[in-house]
Order: structure tokens, then C-alpha cells, then sequence
């Protein structure tokens, strides 16, 4: 029908003109006619989008639209498939003092046309409103659905927080009672090992400094650009005749010399020799040695090996577990006898804190994300982290699609992941956290404060 009315209509180009003679014009109307006459070539050659302007042109100067602009805006704007804006032409055709010439019959025909057009546009428009007005219904319903089980996540993880907070009650007691035993035994064992047993303990920090001012360990100083160790009367006990010293941990020291590593006893005596490109301290009774890359092994304050395993990479014991790689560059964990307790898996494993550990896998599309998982090698969470650090007091900081937030020692949320920064808890159990260009402080329920002159101030 349109190929039909284009046909038409191109053929009946020479009817379409302003008849007036050119004595009766002004100055404008000649103008007019000529824009008229432009748009009308400009049709016929099927450049329809100048023949507009042309036509805009013409009206301008007459101030004012007629039959004949009416009558070429409608064809032009038909041909663009512009079809209301030529419905709107045809009804200033038929509004004004038209002729019923031959143009008349091809009006009414491109009219009908044009309206049948325009009301499958209008249907098909309505159609795309109802349907995205369903759309945006389901959306609504969905985000409320999501709201509530939001509120549900976040009150249920509240309530396990709070039922741990009393049974930690009964946790504080029973290791008190175990480190008053401690004290009762009085002995640099007895100590050593309830720190070992109670590595993240409410009285672990207290244990290690009575430890440390009973049985004092030496201290390093540097004499002549060299390291040695004294006793606390200041008597050197160790000559100081190496390139490094680390302090000493478990009664053993990191010592360097000439490129190569290994450790003295707090006698002074090099324990195990200086033959490695690297070592780590003593943890557990166990230190890392590394004899050149891709070489890792645990040896005992003798410096006798664990056992014959060699790792591509390991790190100290923290927990009674160490990360260790295998040749195939994937991290797992040891237990103190050496056995793999969690498989090499991961692309990385960090220590264990407070019963959990931070590990990562290489993603189907190649990204890398973060998990947690507990000590028998189940996953807190999912890979779905971009960052996760270390637990704090039962409280982790995470990142997703590049926003922090916080979660429990359960995996249930504390803080939506909304904040561009969160930092870690301060002796006050608040951590600085920034959202949109301002700071706030977070506690460890996920509720905002304020400070002002020292002062922390609810914020909601």
C-alpha cells in the first residue's frame, strides 16, 4: 500500500505549486514560493529531509502554514515513516481551504493509510507500556521480596551473634581457668604452651607479656654495622657478627651472614646453619627453610626436617596449620605432623585467624576472587569476594563489585557492601569507614556513628 501511495503521489508533483501571479506577491511570498518550490524538487528526488526544511523555511516566511505545505509535509513525512507528524499534516490539509483537485482523492487515500499506521503504532506502543509497566511491578515485588529476606539475613545473623556472645561467656571462663593453672605452674613451658593452645584467647596477649618479662629473651643491637644479641644486663651473648637479626621467637633467631640464612639459640650457638636463601621464625616448634626457589621444607629447633615432602612455597605455622604449595603452584594446609589436612587447591591461603582463613580460586573468567574457610576445609562462604581480610573479634572486612562491607564469623552479614572504605577496629570497637566522600565509624553490629570532640554519636 505505502510503494502504491509513493508512486502516486511522486506523480503528482507538478499539480503541487503556490498559483499566484507574480505581480500580486511580496517580497516574503516570493521567498515562500520559492522554499515551496525547493521542497518540492527536493521530494521528487527523494531527498524528503531537505524538502522538509525547505517547507520550514517556507512557513517562516509567511508566518504561517497553507493547504499546498500542508498537502507536501504530509507526502514527505509519510515517506520518512514519520507517521504521526504526517496524520498531524493531513489534518491541517483537511482543517484548511484546500481544493479538491487531484491532490484531494491522494490526501484522503495517504490519510487513511497514515491512520491505520498511527493506531498500530499507538497499539503497539500501549502494548510496550502495559508490558513495562509489568515489568516494573515485578521489579518492585522483587525488591521487596529481597528487602524482606534482607532483614530477615540481617536479624538472624544478629541473633547467632548475640547467642555466641553468651556462649563466649562460658569459653572466657574455662580458659581463664587454664591460664590460672598456667600461672599457678609458673614455667616458660607452661606458658608457651597455652599460647599455642589459645592463639586468638581473651588472655593470650596477657600470657605473652608475663611470659616475656619472667623469662626475657635477648635483644639485638647493632655494633660496628653488625648484629649480635645481649642479655637484660646488657652482656653480649651473642657476637654480633651477622649482616641481620630478627628478634627471637620460641628461644630462636633469624640470623644472616654472606647471603645465607639459618638461626642461633639464645646460647649464642647456630642451631641450624647458615645454608638458606631464606627462613621464617620458629612457630609451633617448626620454621620454614627455603635452599633456593621453588624449595621449601619445615626443620625443628635441631634443624631436623619434618620430613622428606619438599613444598614449591610454605609459610609458618599460625594455628596449628601451615600453608604449603605444591608443584603445581596450588595451596593447602599442614597440621604439625606434616599431613595435609586441607588439599592444595587454592591459587593462594593465608594464615589462619581466630579459626578461619582467607583463600582464593581462579575464576571460568579468569578472575580471581576470595572465600573463607574453616580449619576441617569447609567454605564459609563462596568465591565471591574481590578482597577479604583477616577476622577481627569475629568481624571480617570485605570487597564486592569494588565496595567494602562487613561479615561475621559465621558468614552472616554485619554492613552491606556499600562503603568505599573500611578500616579495621580500633581499641574502642569502631572502625573508620568512608561512603560517598564522608566518614563514619562502623561498630561491630554494622551500626553507623558519628565522632565529634571525642565522642561517638548514633547515626541510625
Amino acid at each position: 500500500m505505502k510503494k502504491a501511495l509513493l508512486y502516486m503521489l511522486a506523480g503528482c508533483a507538478s499539480l503541487v505549486s503556490m498559483s499566484a501571479t507574480a505581480a500580486n506577491l511580496t517580497q516574503a511570498d516570493k521567498e515562500a514560493r520559492e522554499s515551496y518550490l525547493k521542497a518540492s524538487e527536493k521530494f521528487t528526488l527523494g531527498e524528503y529531509k531537505d524538502a522538509l526544511k525547505y517547507l520550514d523555511l517556507a512557513e517562516s516566511k509567511l508566518k504561517e502554514t497553507n493547504p499546498r505545505i500542508s498537502y507536501l509535509r504530509a507526502r514527505t513525512q509519510y515517506a520518512l515513516e514519520n507517521y504521526v507528524e504526517a496524520q498531524k499534516a493531513c489534518k491541517s490539509y483537511f482543517s484548511s481551504s484546500f481544493i479538491k483537485d487531484d491532490g484531494y482523492s491522494l490526501m484522503m487515500s495517504l490519510n487513511d493509510e497514515v491512520s491505520l499506521r498511527v493506531d498500530s503504532i499507538n497499539k503497539e506502543r500501549m502494548q510496550e507500556y502495559n508490558a513495562q509497566r509489568t515489568i516494573a511491578a515485578e521489579k518492585e515485588s522483587a525488591a521487596l521480596v529481597a528487602a524482606k529476606n534482607r532483614e530477615l539475613l540481617f536479624k538472624q545473623a544478629a541473633q547467632r551473634r548475640a547467642q555466641d556472645a553468651e556462649a563466649q561467656k562460658a569459653v572466657k571462663e574455662q580458659e581463664s581457668k587454664a591460664f590460672q593453672e598456667v600461672q599457678s605452674k609458673n614455667t616458660k613451658d607452661a606458658y608457651q604452651q597455652f599460647i599455642y593452645d589459645y592463639p586468638s584467647g581473651y588472655f593470650v596477649a596477657q600470657a605473652k607479656n608475663e611470659m616475656n618479662k619472667k623469662w626475657p629473651s635477648l635483644t639485638k643491637v647493632l655494633r660496628k654495622n653488625k648484629y649480635g644479641y645481649v642479655n637484660k644486663s646488657g652482656d653480649l651473648v651473642v657476637k654480633a657478627k651477622y649482616d641481620y637479626g630478627a628478634d627471637f621467637t620460641e628461644g630462636m633467631a633469624r640470623v644472616s651472614k654472606d647471603g645465607k640464612s639459618g638461626f642461633v639459640n639464645e646460647e649464642g650457638k647456630e642451631i641450624v646453619p647458615l645454608i638458606y636463601s631464606s627462613v621464617s621464625s620458629y612457630s609451633y616448634g617448626w620454621a620454614v627453610v627455603k635452599p633456593s626457589d621453588g624449595e621449601a621444607f619445615f626443620v625443628n629447633k635441631k634443624g631436623e626436617k619434618m620430613n622428606d615432602v619438599i613444598y614449591n612455597d610454605a609459610k609458618s605455622f599460625c594455628e596449628g596449620l601451615a600453608p604449603v604449595q605444591n608443584e603445581y603452584y596450588k595451596y593447602g594446609y599442614i597440621d604439625l605432623s606434616g599431613n595435609e589436612i586441607i588439599p592444595c587447591e587454592y591459587n593462594t591461603a593465608a594464615w589462619f585467624h581466630e579459626g578461619l582463613a582467607v583463600v582464593s580460586k581462579k575464576m571460568d573468567n579468569g578472575k580471581i576472587l576470595y572465600a573463607y574457610i574453616n580449619k576441617s576445609g569447609s567454605l564459609l562462604t563462596q568465591f565471591e569476594f574481590e578482597y577479604a581480610n583477616d577476622f577481627q573479634n569475629g568481624i571480617a572486612q570485605v570487597r564486592k563489585n569494588g565496595k567494602y562491607g562487613l561479615i561475621d564469623k559465621f558468614g552472616g552479614p554485619v554492613a552491606d557492601c556499600e562503603y568505599d572504605y573500611i578500616g579495621p577496629f580500633n581499641g574502642e570497637g569502631y572502625a573508620m569507614a568512608k561512603k560517598n566522600g564522608l566518614q563514619i565509624y562502623l561498630d561491630k553490629e554494622g551500626v553507623q556513628w558519628a565522632k565529634a570532640n571525642g565522642k561517638y554519636i548514633k547515626l541510625n
